[in-house]
């Protein structure tokens, strides 16, 4: 159990929750959804109840201390209202998902890219060129609600995938979460899955919070927008050019949580862009370029 973890879960006693009314069980997963991620089976022993995990409390995949960096590990700890258990995920057009730390710009991936057993799990910045190692297969083998969440192209010599794991089905606070053979033992190899109704604040604490990627953006390289959003509602897209001029608007409907949006740069000369979004009295916006 490292150290770090369990300091770092001081700082969230305050957030820490008994219940799940604001959530429901999933059983289909919807692109640009929040979700928790919970270890299946398992529940927390004795050893953190010091650090307010008490003895059989749900574990969930967990940032360590919600940190916002590149490269902080993930764990799993009690279940919390922490940002650092919420993920956003992103559907990719092989059918896998990138899963964002809400919030943040930071997605779940392992340690040095690597697809071999044993390698730990971290959160860092999007890769989007041989990104094999932020992609994974959410499947449920048995139907069950129990997810198994594969790397993608992770096959080893013998043909057996990798999977995320907790080691040895730990039920321990703050034990690591790694890559390993997939070998269908479910107290180490599921999770279930809970999606978020209602959001919780961000990491930037924003009631909007908006982003465009890639950024830059290359010639021919559609232009997404990450939104999130605190409420749901309708909302106006304008994207201004260098001169303060508008020359792009789109409407659009967000929902609750995450929200990725596709926006049509085709037209837009090479520069630096203004992107506002409103929904509403709020107002948030952000710059990006266009090569």
């Amino acid at each position: 159990m490292k150290k770090s973890v369990l300091f770092g879960a001081l700082a969230a006693l305050g957030l820490l929750v008994g219940g799940t009314s604001a959530q429901a069980q999933v059983t289909t997963i919807s692109n640009g959804a929040t979700y928790r991620l919970t270890h299946y089976g398992v529940v927390a022993d004795a050893s953190a109840t010091a650090f307010g995990v008490p003895a059989g409390s749900p574990l969930c995949l967990d940032v360590d201390r919600n940190l916002t960096t590149a490269g902080a590990l993930l764990g799993q700890w009690g279940e919390n209202a922490n940002d650092g258990q919420q993920f956003v995920f992103e559907s990719q057009t092989d059918g896998s998902y990138k899963l964002r730390h809400k919030g943040t710009v930071q997605y779940v991936q392992t340690v040095g890219l690597s697809k071999a057993v044993n390698t730990r799990i971290e959160q860092n910045v999007l890769v989007t060129t041989n990104d094999d190692a932020q992609r994974w297969f959410i499947t449920d083998p048995n139907s069950n609600g129990r997810y198994k969440f594969t790397l993608k192209n992770s096959a080893n010599a013998q043909g057996i995938s990798q999977v995320l794991e907790v080691g040895f089905a730990s039920a321990a606070p703050g034990a690591q979460v790694n890559l390993f053979d997939d070998n269908g033992f479910e107290p180490a190899q599921r999770w279930t899955l809970t999606r978020t109704a209602l959001a919780t604040k961000n990491a930037a604490g924003e009631v909007l919070w908006l982003q465009a990627y890639p950024n830059p953006a290359g010639r021919g390289q559609a232009l997404r927008l990450r939104v999130e959003a605190q409420r749901p509602g309708a909302a106006a897209i304008e994207v201004i050019d260098a001169l303060g001029r508008p020359v792009y608007r789109q409407n659009t409907s967000l929902v609750t949580g995450g929200n990725p949006i596709d926006l049509n740069n085709a037209s837009l000369a090479s520069g630096l862009y203004l992107v506002r979004m409103t929904q509403g009295d709020f107002v948030q916006q952000t710059r990006f370029v266009q090569e």
